[in-house]
């Protein structure tokens, strides 16, 4: 048997602590290091801590001395390794965001640390009810490779359903392969997912059980090398939109400023974006502000009324350059009570060349404690006594923007892009399939971190999985086109203040296979495989 269970501390905090380091590695970070099979290994590290059996181990000194509070145990010290390399920036963004100092702002960090990853939490629990389950029996049914596909599909289903802040899972790491992971439009990041925890299991059995899982082990390498020689092209079209993307680049000192209503810093904010987009504007089809660029308040219902009401910065804007406007900013909501809950919206304004506002769109996912509470009908009597966030209203509708050259796009605002099942719901409620998504964003409050870099990663799965350019216009940086190859055109880095103009192909696209069936493709093709186990295990059996 395994040596190391000789040493319970090691093994079961320890070893997670560094599993969760690893995961961290496997997305982008400012050294510039990080590898796609990192996130396995410390994977595996996690499992081994806790009691997956593999048959005639149930009197084995682990599984007689494990409880609940051990097992948690393991999965927390995992997610604090994870939050230590992964998410080191989150204190600098409470003191920057919330105004909380030191050393509190760590100190809520580290709690953070706590809830950073409820889905495996929710495993270790589902494992542990499910051994309850089978007391009366002597062994889990099944043999090694059918059980680890079980699982495997289990921690993929949970990673995917279960709330999560800031959702970075383990197939999302393959993105590092940029152009080589061509069944991404097809299968979407769930099933990368369910192949790298199925590697792990596998790898799990052979190091606890001494059983090798032959089918999960040819399985992932085949996936590897199927992935490898399915490359994905870019389109292209005779039709081009030129595209105008603005980085003011303004710091959080100035934007909370201008948004509090300091005339200088109204002044200077407004003055960065109008000359940004006035430069080399000639022929530009569309201009791109980020999320909350215009500082006030402003009624969209009056605006739509009377193009009087559109504020002079838009209009100059509009009138210098002959180009649509997309800009983020905040709507007045129709709740206008007096302590300042839910009476406004996170919006992008659309208008048209033409002076008017064309369409807009209300933020739909708010992030919570930040932009709301996730605390339903409580939010209200909550927003008396907790006052540092913005309790925004949540928008109802989808849009659908109508931009020059027949060329139509989606929206989305800030980190609703990292959720492929909204973005997968967005698309299918519309009559129509856009031609690209348009991302605003606003990074400041994370600092030249890398949170940028790992949000503009995870941001690149959307283009994958639905087969179209994401535009990713931000107020620091990075704000550049994703493409649905992998690639990504030139870019505006972190604290740079520019503009850039791309050409980006009106393509007609079709729905991927991905966007039609999202995760249950994941689980059709596990079942199956869960089925082809069996029939094999039960002849080996009879041999």
């Amino acid at each position: 048997m395994n040596q190391s269970f000789k040493y319970p501390a090691i093994y079961l905090y320890l070893l997670p602590l560094l599993g969760g380091m690893l995961y961290a590695l496997g997305f982008p970070t400012k050294s510039g290091f990080y590898f796609f099979l990192l996130p396995i290994i410390g994977m595996i590290f996690l499992l081994n801590a806790l009691p997956i059996s593999y048959g005639g181990m149930e009197d084995h000194k682990l599984f007689k001395q494990s409880n609940w509070k051990k097992e948690i145990g393991s999965v927390l010290s995992f997610s604090l390794g994870y939050y230590l390399v992964g998410y080191y920036w989150i204190p600098y963004t409470l003191k920057e965001f919330g105004s909380i100092p030191l050393p509190f702002n760590f100190l809520l960090g580290l709690l953070f640390s706590l809830v950073i990853m409820p889905q495996h939490v929710a495993f270790a629990l589902f494992y542990r009810f499910a051994r309850k389950l089978n007391l009366k029996k002597s062994r889990w049914q099944g043999g090694v490779t059918s059980r680890n596909i079980v699982l495997a599909l289990v921690i993929t289903l949970l990673e995917y359903f279960v709330p999560q802040q800031f959702p970075a899972h383990l197939g999302h790491p393959w993105l590092q392969l940029r152009s080589h992971i061509g069944l991404a439009p097809f299968l979407g990041a769930p099933f990368f997912s369910f192949a790298s925890y199925w590697l792990a299991l596998s790898i799990l059995s052979r190091l606890r059980a001494k059983k090798f899982d032959f089918f999960g082990i040819g399985f992932f390498v085949i996936f590897l090398l199927v992935n490898l020689v399915t490359p994905i092209s870019l389109k292209n079209s005779d039709q081009q939109l030129k595209v105008k993307l603005v980085q003011a680049n303004v710091g959080n000192f100035v934007k909370i400023q201008s948004e509090n209503g300091v005339g200088g810093a109204i002044k200077e904010v407004l003055r960065r974006y109008e000359t940004l987009s006035q430069e080399d504007s000639e022929g530009v089809d569309l201009i791109i502000w980020p999320e909350t660029a215009f500082p006030q308040l402003v009624n969209s219902t009056l605006m739509k009324a009377n193009p009087g009401y559109i504020p002079t910065s838009f209009r100059k804007t509009l009138n210098n350059t002959d180009a649509d406007l997309i800009s983020g900013g905040y709507d007045m909501s129709s709740n206008r009570n007096k302590r300042l809950f839910e009476t406004e919206y996170n919006t992008a304004f659309f208008f048209n060349d033409e002076g008017t506002l064309d369409n807009l769109y209300h933020k739909r996912v708010l992030i919570p404690f930040g932009e709301s509470l996730p605390f339903g009908p409580l939010n209200s009597f909550l927003a008396n006594y907790i006052q540092n966030i913005s309790y925004f209203a949540k928008g109802e509708t989808y849009s659908v923007f109508n931009l020059k050259k027949g060329a139509k796009a989606s929206l989305a605002i800030c980190y609703e892009v990292l959720f492929s099942s909204y973005i997968r719901d967005y698309l299918l409620s519309l009559d129509l399939n856009p031609h690209f998504i348009i991302n605003l964003t606003n990074d400041s409050w994370y600092g030249d971190t890398s949170e940028p870099l790992q949000h503009q990663f995870l941001t690149h799965w959307r283009a994958l999985e639905f087969q179209m350019p994401i535009i990713r216009s931000t107020n620091t940086g990075i704000t550049s086109v994703l493409y649905p190859d992998g690639s990504e055109s030139k870019k505006l880095g972190v604290g740079e203040q520019g503009q850039i103009n791309i050409d980006i192909p009106v393509v007609e696209r079709q729905k991927t296979l991905f966007e039609r069936f999202g995760i249950w493709l994941t689980v059709i093709c596990g079942l199956i495989f869960w089925f082809l186990a069996i029939v094999f295990e039960s002849k080996r059996v009879k041999m």
